[in-house]
């Protein structure tokens, strides 16, 4: 390693970087490559020329690779920039060295010539530079190490003129052309770099021509560039021939062929291009290249789950995907970043990722073929009315590219790290029909509508998607945006409460899609016709007072009952306290309580107690297609947070009747009439696995915020701002699963007869797993969110707490 610049910086900097190299021997018993080690001294000097003091070197740093044994010199200046060379030289003598190592280098060189030219270099700066010459010191680098070689510093300068270049070339060791990566040009450029035109297309591998003189004229013309040319000069001086005449007829000869490229050039519509002229941007592919690099197209790589953002500029507008390694960059124009892509790496196949549209660049023109369809389908998937119809009818298995089985619909979803809170939520909401088939139907325009339905229908879809590339989905782009949108409430990073982030989810999504913030007789969005029901809150109010003859306070209920009628989108069902002792009955270790039992707080005769208040809950008639019930386990004193792991109980997932706890209506539904509910998802708790991150301050105990503002905490629902302790606030590290009722299995189950059952009618994920599971053993787990379908009204129209016909 050579170094030049300030005194302090050289000597720091090199005992740096050879203290760490040898560290990183040490540690790891192998030496590194070249090509590493510039790329951390690299690294080094990028870091320092972003703090205050940065260091003030240039380096010149070679060697041999330990495994290819090949030699390699980089050449690196302080502002961090890196350049492999085959040969170089830093500061003011470089102006001179480098035109004679550019005239007399070439590939095959030997010591004897290397050490000749090395004359010829401090010969040139003896005669050139006003200096005291102090002499050389010449170091060869070798596979077996650094050698130091005599080098006569002594010999006068005045003899060089008498020394040629050739003298102690033999014939068989005469140089070889030159090749075009260490040419260096002799003559300045025919046209300014801003002036020159667009690259032409890959597709021109060499020239279309006709006429034989023609093509002719293009190979002499070819020559005349080529470094065979500038090889001819040498050989004309060597031979001493007239260099300037011969320089004279080499002008005329590019001038003719730069006429002829421009002549090519404006025939170009006609089928005729240059060789030599630079590529231009195409409309359409060329003539019998309209499958051109299709073939490069890998679609193992390709993942469109991550947010659309430039992987250089990190802007968000106008995101191309390579379709060669999956990165996303902007634009498609000669001074984009996708544009260079395809210049550098060799990358030519780009999606729009807006309106999925291929190109290929640098030529940028549209392919159309129709075997790209599939991939523009995984991008964003569309479906018809039909598909959807059958979603729930039939059992549609898919593979992916590797494969492998899954079930549209029961996919995993990827955890990046702690962001399993919300994988339930979605797997719920994709599952619930009305919201299902509104995203998976519905287009969106694109500009004014708010990002976090376009990104969360675009999940959806892609969780339904029977042509996946692979098995599973990560939910990257719609967490940025819940991230942003939430002001950092909810992160990929740190474990929240589903349901918090549920309530949340669902009053965003509904002022989202056009809902209005005011009470309205009608259901004015798609989550509030699946999930809003209303309730009757009854409260007294507890007055103490003291009793003074028998010395205690003696509490009276108020004469004064006060009503008042609030919507709701998720009950909170309480459990009872966790026994103080455990029981010596084996079969009471765990407490469980029935279902049922918990509802009982909705039939308008069990009340609680709620600071001054006693207050009674009823439900009211017509309730909604969706009744999602929220099991409190979360309880917060003034230390920590506790769980409550009490069993809730059912006897089976199917045929909840819900007349008990909603006040008769007979112009809804007749009196002593059942309201059947069945269930098709349930978030459960578990414990027993450890999760990366705990929240904090997160905590909305149940959910139900109300488009109108109401004081919902009355009614024993809290809105997305009440806070109560929830499974992000505490000391426990928990993690979610999902189980997800089949309804097309069930269907298929039905029609077949009971020996031929295809298999179990629900499914249970957890993250990136997904297994089937029995009915029964559904209650054996702490279930956190119960999701309760209505079932529809039969031919008559009765017992589903419809309105009569």
């Amino acid at each position: 390693m050579a170094f030049s610049g300030e005194a302090g910086d050289t000597v720091q900097f090199a005992e740096y970087i050879q203290a760490n190299v040898q560290l990183y021997s040490m540690r790891n018993e192998a030496e590194l490559s070249p090509s590493a080690v510039a790329s951390f001294v690299r690294g080094e000097l990028a870091r320092s020329l972003r703090s205050r003091r940065p260091y003030t070197v240039n380096l010149l740093l070679g060697g041999v690779d330990p495994i290819t044994e090949k030699p390699s010199l980089y050449w690196l200046d302080y502002l961090a920039a890196l350049a492999p060379v085959p040969y170089a030289a830093h500061g003011y003598a470089q102006y001179y060295c480098l035109s004679i190592l550019d005239k007399h280098h070439h590939p095959d060189i030997t010591l004897e010539q290397g050490l000749k030219l090395l004359e010829m270099c401090t010969d040139e700066l003896k005669r050139r530079l006003p200096i005291d010459f102090k002499g050389v010191l010449v170091k060869v680098v070798r596979k077996d190490g650094i050698e130091e070689v005599p080098f006569d510093n002594k010999r006068p300068a005045d003899k060089c003129s008498d020394i040629k270049f050739d003298n102690f070339l033999s014939k068989q060791h005469q140089f070889p052309a030159y090749q075009t990566t260490y040419t260096m040009a002799k003559r300045p450029a025919e046209t300014s770099l801003e002036g020159s035109s667009p690259i032409n297309s890959p597709t021109s591998k060499r020239a279309r021509v006709e006429d034989p003189e023609d093509e002719q004229r293009l190979q002499h013309q070819h020559r005349s560039r080529s470094p065979l040319g500038e090889r001819r000069w040498e050989d004309d001086e060597r031979n001493g021939k007239d260099i300037l005449a011969a320089a004279d007829q080499e002008e005329e000869e590019i001038e003719e062929g730069s006429i002829h490229g421009a002549l090519d050039s404006d025939e170009e519509e006609a089928g005729e291009e240059s060789a030599i002229s630079a590529p231009a941007r195409q409309t359409a592919p060329a003539e019998g290249y309209s499958d051109l690099y299709l073939d490069t197209i890998q679609r193992s790589v390709l993942d469109f789950d991550f947010e659309k953002q430039c992987s250089v500029s990190l802007s968000n507008i106008n995101v191309y995907a390579c379709l060669v390694c999956g990165k996303y960059y902007q634009g498609r124009g000669p001074k984009s970043h996708a544009y260079f892509h395809a210049l550098d790496v060799g990358h030519h196949v780009f999606v729009n990722m807006e309106t999925k549209k291929v190109y290929v660049l640098p030529e940028g023109y549209e392919v159309k073929s129709r075997s790209l369809d599939d991939i523009k389908y995984v991008v964003d998937p569309q479906y018809k009315k039909e598909e959807v119809a059958k979603l729930d009818k039939a059992v549609i298995d898919a593979w992916d590219l590797a494969g492998k089985r899954y079930r549209p619909g029961f996919v995993g979803m990827n955890n990046i790290k702690s962001n399993d809170y919300l994988n339930v939520i979605v797997q719920v909401l994709s599952h619930v029909r009305p919201i299902r088939n509104f995203f998976l139907l519905h287009q969106f325009p694109m500009p004014g509508t708010p990002q976090l339905p376009l990104r969360f229908g675009i999940l959806v879809r892609k969780l339904w998607n029977p042509r996946a590339f692979k098995s599973h989905v990560s939910p990257h782009e719609l967490l940025q945006e819940v991230a942003l949108r939430s002001s950092k409430r909810f992160t990929l990073t740190q474990q929240s409460d589903p349901v918090d982030f549920l309530s949340w989810f669902l009053n965003n999504l509904h002022l989202s899609l056009g809902g209005s913030k005011k009470p309205s007789p009608t259901p004015t969005s798609v989550i509030h016709s699946a999930f809003q029901g209303h309730l009757r809150i009854e409260s007294q109010a507890i007055t103490a007072r003291s009793d003074a003859a028998n010395a205690r306070l003696v509490f009276s209920e108020s004469s004064e009952t006060t009503s008042q009628t609030t919507p709701f989108l998720i009950l909170t069902l309480d459990l009872p306290p966790t026994p103080l002792f455990q029981s010596t009955n084996a079969e009471s270790i765990i407490p469980q309580i029935p279902l049922t039992t918990l509802l009982n707080k909705y039939n308008g005769l069990v009340a609680s107690e709620k600071l001054s208040h006693r207050v009674r809950h009823r439900l009211l008639h017509p309730l909604p297609p969706y009744l999602l019930f929220h099991i409190k386990r979360f309880s917060k004193n003034k230390f920590v947070s506790e769980r409550n792991p009490t069993i809730v109980t059912f006897p089976s997932p199917r045929s909840l009747d819900m007349s008990p706890y909603v006040e008769p209506n007979p112009s809804v539904c007749s009196a002593g009439e059942p309201i059947l509910y069945d269930l098709v998802a349930n978030v459960i708790l578990d414990a027993t696995v450890t999760a990366p991150g705990v929240g904090g301050n997160s905590e909305s105990s149940s959910s139900g915020p109300t488009s109108s503002g109401t004081n919902a905490n009355k009614a024993g629902v809290t809105g997305s701002t009440a806070m109560t302790a929830g499974a992000g606030a505490g000391n426990d590290k928990v993690s979610w699963l999902v189980q997800l009722y089949d309804k097309a299995m069930s269907v298929e189950n039905e029609r077949a007869h009971a020996q031929q059952h295809r298999g179990p009618e629900w499914l249970e994920i957890q993250d990136l797993w997904v297994k089937r599971t029995e009915s029964e053993t559904l209650f054996t787990r702490e279930g956190y969110l119960m999701v309760w379908e209505r079932r529809r009204a039969g031919a008559d129209g009765k017992g589903m707490g419809k309105v009569k016909s």
